[in-house]
């Protein structure tokens, strides 16, 4: 037996793309883009990753920044969730917005 959950956003805005800064709407509990291509984003965790996404599929990936650089997706919006409490990961001493 499996159980599929759902999962709410309070918001979405569009992004502001950046190769130097944070969107000060973020972090984002995840993305969508209107017109696929590939999307360079940097996660919650300082990651960055690129990938080749498809329009309309919600990207349930919390994520920080999105590139100017290394992104041709158009149309890409943030999704935004209930506020990220902080909170201190023990292994690696990283604070988690």
């Amino acid at each position: 037996m499996s159980t599929i959950g759902a999962v709410t956003y309070e918001g979405i805005v569009a992004v502001t793309q950046s190769d130097a800064t944070d969107d000060t709407n973020g972090p984002f509990a995840g993305f969508i883009v209107t017109v696929a291509g590939t999307i360079q984003f940097t996660n919650i965790r300082g990651g960055t990753v690129t990938l080749t996404v498809l329009a309309g599929l919600i990207y349930p990936i919390a994520t920080k920044r999105v590139w100017s650089t290394g992104t041709t997706a158009t149309g890409v919006y943030g999704l935004q969730s209930p506020p990220y409490k902080k909170i201190m990961d023990p292994g690696n001493g990283i604070v988690l917005p």
